[in-house]
This record gives C-alpha cells, structure tokens and sequence, in this order.
C-alpha cells in the first residue's frame, strides 16, 4: 500500500506546480505593474519577419498542432471501452486510435517543447507563458506516467495518468483557448457519435 501511495507523489507535486503557476498567470507579480504601459525588462527586440508572419507564426502554429495531436490521443479514453461494439465503424476506429494513442501524445509532447522553447527565448515572459509552463509541466508529468502504465504493476498508475491527462487539458484551455476549446469540443462530438452506435 505505501508502494502505491508514493505514485500519487509526484503527481501531487506536478498538479500543485501547474496550479501555481496558472494563479501567478492571473494573480502574480506580473499584475503589479511590470510590463504594462512601459518597457519590460528582458524584452527583446522585435524581430522584422513580421511577427505572426515569420518565425513566431509557426512556432504557434506548431502549437495548435500539438493541441490537437494530444486531443487525439485523448480521445482513446472513451474509445476503448467500446472494443465491444456492435458498430462496424467502431470496431475499425478502435484499433485506429489504439495505434495512435502513443504516438500522437509524444507528438505533442515534442511540438509543444519547440512551441515553448521558441517563446521562452524569443520572446517575452507574459501571462499565458506562465500557463503554457503549467501545462508543459502537466503534460511531462503525464508522459512519464503513461510510459510508467506498463512498467509498474499497479492499478492507480493508469488513473492517475487519466487525471493528469485531465489537468493538461484544461490547462490548456486556459492557455491555448479557441484551439484547444475548439480541439475538446471535438472530441466530445466524437465521443457523443459513437455513444448512439
């Protein structure tokens, strides 16, 4: 029994760490006056591609991308318990997603390390850096743990995976916002369609 309290342990601490920094996002230092109506320390010069346009374009588009791998991914939550239906479309999809689930989480995982690395450096720190954080921490913490699922014999490893998949979704809702809303809204319209078959 203390073998499987010790796996909460860390996912405790990832939680706890996301939650601080989203409530710094929206409570903290940068609220005090720091970057509104005058120069922010560590800003660097803009660049002349044409923001949105050159560099910073892509690397959020390489975000949005990794929103919607990880939706994916998710997706198979509610799939796989219907391995046992009677839908043909159904029975085609699962396997599907079974074979996708993996590589679409690492995926994201991937896409959203360059999305935040690109910002960490290149541009400057603002609220939503700090919620992007919140959610990269969420969805590390995630990752080893799903990597964990079948290395470790135990039942809570997979539940904690699933509410650590839940806490980076809405971490990204909170970040991302219309994509990621957009990407969750799907998957509930996808998970709805099959609930009828």
């Amino acid at each position: 029994m203390k073998h499987n309290r010790k796996l909460f342990i860390p996912a405790a601490i990832a939680l706890l760490a996301g939650l601080a920094l989203i409530l710094y996002a929206f409570f903290g230092v940068a609220h005090q006056g720091i970057g509104h109506g005058g120069p922010v320390p560590g800003k660097l010069p803009s660049r002349a591609s044409g923001g949105e346009h050159g560099s910073e374009g892509i690397f959020k588009t390489l975000g949005t991308i990794a929103v919607w791998c990880a939706a994916v991914s998710y997706a198979w939550l509610r799939l796989k318990k219907k391995r046992k239906s009677p839908s043909s479309l159904v029975k085609k999809l699962v396997p599907l997603f079974n074979r996708l689930h993996q590589p679409a989480a690492y995926a994201a995982l991937i896409l959203i390390a360059a999305h935040g690395i690109y910002f960490l450096t290149q541009s400057v720190l603002k609220d939503d850096t700090y919620t992007g954080l919140a959610a990269f921490v969420l969805l590390l913490s995630l990752a080893v743990y799903g990597y964990l699922i079948r290395r470790l014999k135990s039942k809570y490893t997979r539940k904690i995976h699933f509410g650590l998949a839940t806490a980076f979704g809405a971490a990204a809702f909170i970040h991302a916002g219309g994509s990621a809303i957009v990407a969750g809204l799907s998957i509930c319209v996808f998970w709805g369609a099959h609930r009828i078959r």
